[in-house]
Formats: structure tokens, C-alpha cells, sequence
């Protein structure tokens, strides 16, 4: 992403210790979060589940294959490797708005007939073993928030038993937090916090009560 923060290899890392060091000399602790864009990347040579054209982009994304998908899993560990050693506490893995992983899980933009597609279990394989190398790569001690989308507001996002199954397999993978986000950036519907909006939140997290992952109501205007 021009002009973004990068993580990628050891060559950045003095750069992002100057923000964790300001953070923990204050006392506080700091999280980076992990982000794919995925069909939103607004760049010709952008990746996703399948070949299909984001409304707000005029690009067509490749159609990643599993070789690329083994990569890509492996890219979010290393980045999460990383942040550890630049003195972060923790990553967010960037499962919601629309992104890379969220693209996967929904039938709206996964249209694949492999293990990384089809049923739901294979929709959401991919946020699973992102949040599995994460873990075995970052260590047992290592804040892991994962940003989950409760509600798409796009046709063929995921339902509500599913965002619930897929909360409970996070947690299993080795997640501490779940983060939890309303709308990807192409639904028509605002995502600007209402009353509506926030009793979806609490009924979703109601399907969960007496889980270990402690929900974070998240309320973002786009």
C-alpha cells in the first residue's frame, strides 16, 4: 500500500521500535495490525479467492492458487515475527471490511471448488491457519486480536451461525481477542454506529457468552 507502514523484513524494524519504545515509556502497550487488502488493493497485478471484480475497483484480481495461498499464510506469520521483534505486544490480524481473509470466507467473493473453498469449513479454513502460524511463529505469550466481521451488509456475506462458528474455531486457532467490525467498504448500507447496528452486536456476542475470547464492541465510520 504507497505511502503505508510497512513490515516485511528486518530492514524496518528500527523504524517501528521508535513508536513501540515511545508506547511502552509511557507505560502502555501496542498492537500492529496485519492487513491484506486483497480485490481492494488499487493496483493491477491484485490477488483474492477468485477472480472477481470489486465494485469500487476498476482492477480484476488473480485467482490465487494454492501454492500462493501456502505463501500468503506464511507472510502473515513472518510480518507477526516480526512485530514481536520490533517490540510490539501483539498483532491484529485483519479478518473484517471486506479484506483479503474476509474475502475468503464469503461466498460472495470465494468461489473456488478446492480445500479453500465451497462449504463454510472451507471458507473460513484460511482465517484459521492464518491465526494457527501466527501463534506457532509469534509464541504461547503474544497478544493475538482478531478483527471479525459480525455483519457484512453485502449480499452472500456470511451469516450469523457462521461468523459464531468461525469466533469459536479463531479462538481455538490461538486467538486472545476477537475484535468485532460491522460492513465491508463496497456495502451500500452506512456502517456508521446506530442503535441498530449495536444491538447486532449484542445479540452476536450473546451466541458466544461463556467463550475465553473477550468480544471488543468496534464502531468505525467509513
Amino acid at each position: 500500500m504507497a505511502g503505508g507502514a510497512v513490515l516485511n523484513d528486518a530492514s524496518h524494524l528500527a523504524h517501528h521500535r521508535h513508536i513501540t519504545d515511545a508506547v511502552h515509556q509511557e507505560g502502555g502497550k501496542i498492537a500492529l495490525q496485519i492487513l491484506h487488502t486483497g480485490r481492494y488493493s488499487y493496483q493491477p497485478a491484485l490477488v483474492a479467492p477468485s477472480a472477481l471484480q470489486a465494485p469500487i475497483n476498476r482492477f480484476t484480481p488473480h485467482e490465487l492458487s494454492h501454492d500462493e495461498i501456502m505463501t500468503l499464510i506464511d507472510d502473515f506469520a513472518h510480518c507477526a515475527q516480526l512485530a514481536r521483534e520490533a517490540g510490539y505486544d501483539g498483532v491484529e490480524v485483519m479478518g473484517s471490511e471486506g479484506y483479503l481473509i474476509n474475502e475468503f470466507l464469503a461466498a460472495r467473493t470465494n468461489q473456488r471448488d478446492d480445500q479453500w473453498g465451497g462449504d463454510y469449513a472451507r471458507r473460513m479454513r484460511f482465517a484459521v491457519e492464518v491465526v494457527k502460524a501466527v501463534r506457532q511463529r509469534a509464541g504461547h505469550d503474544f497478544i493475538i486480536i482478531y478483527r471479525l466481521s459480525m455483519l457484512d451488509l453485502v449480499n452472500d456475506g456470511s451469516t450469523l451461525a457462521e461468523v459464531t462458528e468461525l469466533a469459536k474455531a479463531i479462538e481455538a486457532a490461538g486467538a486472545t481477542i476477537i475484535n468485532t467490525g460491522i460492513g465491508w467498504h463496497e456495502a451500500r448500507i452506512p456502517t456508521i454506529a446506530t442503535a441498530g447496528t449495536a444491538r447486532s452486536f449484542q445479540l452476536g456476542h450473546s451466541q458466544a457468552e461463556g467463550r475465553g475470547v473477550d468480544p471488543v464492541d468496534h464502531h468505525q465510520p467509513h
